[in-house]
């Protein structure tokens, strides 16, 4: 039999089967094939902002989602914090709804693609469903003027715990309160979900806390617990610069805090004594004598927290009297310092921190320490003169003066070596005793003051070229500054 008819026949059979598979292909897929069947309207299962769009045109599908908008502008948005609240509408930041992307995305599904795309999305929008984004958006400037006002008004400034000292010494702590503040970068995607939404239109600010610098717990953890030393001096408020740089020093040490183990410097804390700083010209003692100085007064400053802070049972580091006694305390007492050359240091060797307060008023300055010391725990300060040293006579010559006469101008002072002890106690009985200091005062001369030799009428006439009578001279002052 020839082969040619066969095969002729078996190319129909072929032919006849694929046009059959294509179009029952076509037939049962009639819906998914736009290109082939299209009625212009959305595919089934597709959604947008949660509205069911399947099966209406472009046209009603826009009417529907601007009507939607439309209501989710004018509805208002309610911004809560507790028990605060806050109205605002969508308005307010230039809200727009972008209806006609998503009409287009809608009308898309099932129409993009090759065939088989097609009828895959065509599927799962049955099967699934498809959700089109209704798209949202602010004017930027708007949003943010929003944001900072809406901060503004929610932000609470923390506030730091404050140490007090009632009138009896007691240390009381006023408490820190946390702050809070707007987290503005959460709040945008909040309000377009409240926006989108009709059902759900309040919105619980995001807040975070604002944490004090200075803590409760932070005082609390000084261990300031009570006073530990005190001492008080006088001044002649009349003198005005002198009492000017006085209260500036109480003024820089006040309020100073000391870590367990840490050194205190005078010099460190109170700074130079410059008048740009606010110090004035005032008398200071330079080698044993009265003189102007910038800042003069000062040491009756540091005299004043270096008896305090024996007192306290703090440890001396570095200390120096002046020259001469001072008027303001006993001998042995006094803390004399210069800027750059002598400094007055103590350590806080407790287990606590301490705090220095100093304060001053009409004609005095306080200083007190507080920290915490074992209860009954005290401390006495004993001073003991050990020797005395007469002043010397200085002899000066006034040409002025009636011839053979003397007076005495200035009134001497006498030294002193003194030794200071610390007697430290519980409940009134000793527990030790420690030498503070060795110190010496030197004597203040006297002067007398003398007039010129008188003439002797049975002297001989002295040759010429001889040396006529010598006159007194003044000794030597002591060369060593000690301010």
């Amino acid at each position: 039999m020839d082969s040619r008819p066969r095969a002729h026949i078996l190319r129909i059979a072929i032919s006849v089967v694929l046009v059959g598979l294509v179009a029952g292909f076509a037939l049962a897929s009639r819906s998914a094939i736009p290109m082939l069947f299209d009625d212009e309207t959305i595919v089934e299962g597709v959604t947008v902002a949660g509205f069911d769009l399947g099966g209406v045109s472009r046209e009603e599908a826009r009417r529907r989602l601007e009507g939607y908008a439309n209501a989710c502008l004018s509805a208002p948005i309610e911004l809560r914090l507790g028990e605060e609240a806050w109205i605002m509408y969508p308005s307010d930041i230039g809200t727009h709804f972008n209806v006609d992307a998503a009409v287009s995305g809608a009308y898309e599904v099932g129409r993009t693609g090759s065939i088989f795309s097609r009828y895959a999305q065509r599927k799962q929008a049955a099967r699934e469903g498809i959700e089109i984004p209704l798209l949202v958006s602010t004017d930027q400037q708007q949003l943010m003027d929003t944001l900072y006002s809406i901060a503004a008004e929610v932000r609470m400034e923390p506030v730091d715990a404050q140490l007090t000292f009632t009138q009896d010494d007691q240390v009381l702590i006023k408490p820190s309160t946390n702050g809070r503040g707007l987290i503005a970068r959460l709040l945008p995607e909040l309000l377009r979900q409240a926006t989108l939404s009709l059902s759900r239109r309040s919105v619980e600010l995001p807040i975070e806390t604002i944490r004090p610098t200075v803590s409760t717990s932070d005082l609390e953890a000084l261990g300031l617990r009570k006073l530990i030393g005190k001492y008080t001096t006088k001044f002649t408020a009349s003198n005005y610069k002198r009492t000017v740089n006085v209260r500036l020093g109480a003024e820089k040490i006040d309020g100073t805090i000391i870590a367990p183990g840490g050194t205190f410097s005078f010099n460190e804390v109170v700074g130079p004594r410059t008048v740009d700083r606010g110090f004035l010209e005032a008398d200071v003692i330079v080698n044993s004598e009265l003189v102007p100085g910038v800042g003069g007064g000062i040491c009756q400053v540091s005299t004043t927290l270096y008896n305090a802070v024996l007192l306290a049972g703090l440890e001396i580091r570095s200390r120096m009297n002046h020259s001469l006694p001072v008027a303001y305390v006993p001998l042995g007492r006094d803390a004399t310092v210069s800027y750059g050359a002598i400094d007055f240091q103590f350590r806080n060797n407790t287990e606590r921190h301490v705090m220095i307060k100093a304060s001053t008023d009409t004609d005095t300055i306080t200083v007190k320490v507080f920290g915490d010391v074992a209860d009954g725990m005290s401390v006495k300060i004993m001073t003991e003169v050990t020797d005395t040293i007469a002043p010397s006579q200085i002899q000066r010559v006034d040409p002025a003066a009636a011839p053979g006469s003397s007076v005495v101008t200035e009134k001497g002072a006498p030294g002193y070596k003194v030794s200071v002890y610390r007697v430290f106690e519980l409940d009134g009985a000793e527990q030790r005793r420690e030498l503070v200091s060795n110190d010496r005062y030197k004597p203040k001369p006297s002067v007398l003051t003398v007039g010129p030799s008188a003439p002797s009428t049975s002297a001989p006439l002295s040759r010429a070229g001889s040396a006529g009578p010598s006159s007194l001279g003044s000794p030597a002052r002591p060369a060593s500054p000690t301010p």
